[in-house]
């Protein structure tokens, strides 16, 4: 697993003992700084502070090992906990991309789809990104950046394997798109692929246009978190009926989504 949420979002440790992470928005008030003649009294300003509370939840995984296992084997629990810790990273992943409309968490794809300047579907993008004629999926990028929140930078378009392999494909001057969308996320080398993030949790049913989707996303602390209150680490139990040992390997983590607009979601259909 390559632990998107980690990765694309902003990680914030907070104490073992934070059940509820709490964050103040501040919102300025009045008109701010103006020019004024000499002697004249400025306008004031002001701040206005509003807490938003966000509940953290636990992503827990178990499993079983006999103690005939352990003997014949002793590599047989890492190895379990191996794929435990992968599942809980894929937890994580899931839960930042798709958020939890159970839990009535928002994540990544929420977050785009309530941009206030709305999203690239399906009637609106330069054609299926598959190809077809006029297909150009330099526009679609360079239009979602311009759909962002003006205080955040595009730091990673996020996708899943196939949407992301078809910026390898030539553009109408015969040259793979991720060289020239490249610039768009800032950098110099042409050939700098670090901004294209793929997760399998990106499904065909993604988008709110319907198909698949990806999103251009920032990373800024200001935008959205991934909050971790504890990382995932292994509980043992003692010996259980049956020679049995049981382990637990469990989290305590939440994605933190602050500001929809920093967050443009694009069909690719």
């Amino acid at each position: 697993d390559n632990m998107a949420a980690r990765n694309v979002l902003p990680v914030r440790n907070v104490g073992e003992d934070v059940g509820i992470d709490v964050i103040q928005k501040y919102d300025r008030t009045g008109p701010g700084a103006s020019v004024v003649a000499k002697g004249s009294v400025p306008d004031t300003m002001g701040v206005t502070a509003t807490s938003v509370k966000h509940e953290v939840f636990q992503i827990a995984t178990g499993f079983y090992v006999n103690a005939k296992d352990l003997k014949m084997d002793p590599k047989t629990k890492n190895r379990l906990v191996d794929i435990a810790m992968r599942d809980l990273h894929k937890a994580e992943d899931a839960f930042a991309l798709n958020g939890n409309t159970n839990l009535n968490v928002n994540g990544i794809k929420q977050a785009a789809q309530a941009n206030s300047n709305g999203v690239i579907t399906t009637a609106t993008n330069k054609g299926k990104w598959a190809g077809e004629t006029g297909t150009d999926i330099y526009d679609d990028i360079n239009t979602a950046i311009g759909m962002m929140d003006g205080d955040f930078e595009p730091a990673f378009l996020l996708g899943n394997r196939t949407d992301l392999l078809n910026l390898n494909r030539p553009d109408s001057e015969r040259q793979p798109y991720y060289k020239t969308v490249a610039g768009l996320f800032g950098k110099k080398d042409e050939n700098d692929k670090s901004w294209m993030w793929m997760s399998n949790h990106i499904t065909a049913t993604t988008s709110k246009a319907g198909g698949r989707g990806v999103y251009v996303i920032p990373k800024d602390f200001l935008a959205g978190e991934f909050v971790i209150a504890e990382n995932p680490h292994i509980v043992e139990y003692p010996m259980m009926p049956g020679q049995n040992y049981y382990f637990e390997v469990v989290g305590w983590v939440v994605p933190e989504m602050h500001q929809n607009d920093a967050f443009v979601e694009i069909a690719t259909g």
